[in-house]
């Protein structure tokens, strides 16, 4: 065997270049393509590029752990935009988190791991304000095939007609989620440019070399348009799936919203009386079913004057953080098992929650 090319091989970069300029709208070229191992790694490198330690990231309040923690990993700081009902950014809040020491904003759409797809005008809000602040902009759209209302839309593509100096958007995309090639691990970033592209690339070969070259070749045919129909009648699927959810967790109160993308909803429990995480571990004990606590996807890191991590010892003496109380009576439920197992899985669940929530109003009535 041989190493692959620390951008990845030559035939995939053409072929992922194609397709972020046919179905992303953006303007990209083969040499702003860099393939990474996993989508985990193309957020690394980027965030590696954006900024330095003690500059600041926007980030969704509720967000996939791997942000915050890569963030603080590279010494900087998550500075959290608040969300709204459906898990909405509330634009009118981020004029005011953008500091001097603010470098780049973080979008997730669609979301992990609140399946919420921002519209258009939103990304634009963004988009907007990254241009008028002179900030960079990273685009996670792993999920970008998974959307029930209306069609995905890249933030990127705004500048498809700026020149290549302007732009500010890096996009990444990941082979996972589409193709279900989650164990094999591949990605890849579109850079704003060919410069930032460069810098990537340069990041990437210390860290990780390159992606495996077996892996990329095998990549190639899911990216042909005679694959279009599988990744649509997978869509088709989780839409299903979601709508079971939402059949089952309405009625008991337990979906206040509707997610309209990716593969996820943060079900609510706070009529239990119980934490997400309390429900989450004692949901798995009794019925044998696994949720997320939303604690773990709310996260608020605090910082001393130096600027360190500062940390208060819970019980066991591990450091622990306060979480946004916005997760507090939440827990995420995933829609990638069979309708059979999501029906009876959530059907245990809505079972536990009114026992807890008779118990609970046996007490009050004492």
């Amino acid at each position: 065997t041989h190493y692959a090319p620390t951008a990845g091989v030559q035939e995939l970069r053409l072929a992922l270049a194609e397709k972020a300029r046919a179905r992303n709208g953006l303007a990209a070229s083969t040499d702003q393509v860099i393939i990474t191992p996993g989508s985990t790694q193309a957020l690394f490198a980027t965030l590696n590029v954006m900024f330095g330690p003690g500059q600041e990231v926007l980030v969704p309040e509720i967000y996939w752990p791997n942000y915050v923690q890569e963030v603080l990993l590279l010494g900087g700081r998550p500075v959290f935009y608040p969300l709204g009902a459906g898990y909405q950014p509330e634009v009118g809040a981020l004029p005011g988190l953008v500091t001097p020491r603010t470098r780049a904003i973080m979008i997730n759409s669609p979301s992990n791991p609140t399946g919420a797809v921002f519209p258009e005008a939103t990304l634009r809000v963004f988009y907007d304000l990254a241009r008028e602040h002179d900030l960079w902009i990273l685009s996670d759209e792993a999920y970008e095939d998974f959307v029930y209302r209306g069609a995905h839309v890249s933030t990127g593509s705004f500048e498809r007609d700026l020149p290549e100096e302007k732009r500010r958007v890096f996009t990444l995309f990941t082979f996972s989620k589409s193709y279900s090639m989650t164990g094999l691990r591949l990605g890849c970033v579109v850079a704003p440019t060919v410069y930032t592209a460069t810098l990537l690339r340069k990041c990437q070969e210390p860290l990780v070399a390159s992606a495996g070259m077996p892996i990329q070749y095998g990549a190639l045919p899911a990216l042909s348009e005679a694959e279009r129909a599988g990744v649509a009648k997978m869509r088709d699927t989780y839409r299903r799936r979601r709508d079971l959810a939402l059949s089952i967790l309405q009625p008991a109160g337990m979906a206040d919203y509707v997610p309209e993308g990716a593969f996820y909803i943060m079900a609510d429990v706070s009529a239990t009386g119980m934490t997400g995480d309390d429900f989450a571990v004692a949901l798995l004990k009794e019925e044998r079913v696994a949720v997320a606590p939303g604690s773990g996807f709310a996260i608020l890191p605090r910082f001393a004057a130096d600027g360190s991590l500062a940390a208060e010892p819970s019980p066991s003496g591990a450091p622990e953080y306060p979480t946004n109380p916005k997760a507090r009576h939440r827990v995420r439920v995933a829609f990638c098992v069979s309708d059979e197992d999501l029906g009876e899985g959530l059907r245990r669940m809505v079972r536990f929650a009114e026992k807890r929530r008779a118990v609970g109003s046996s007490r009050a009535s004492r």
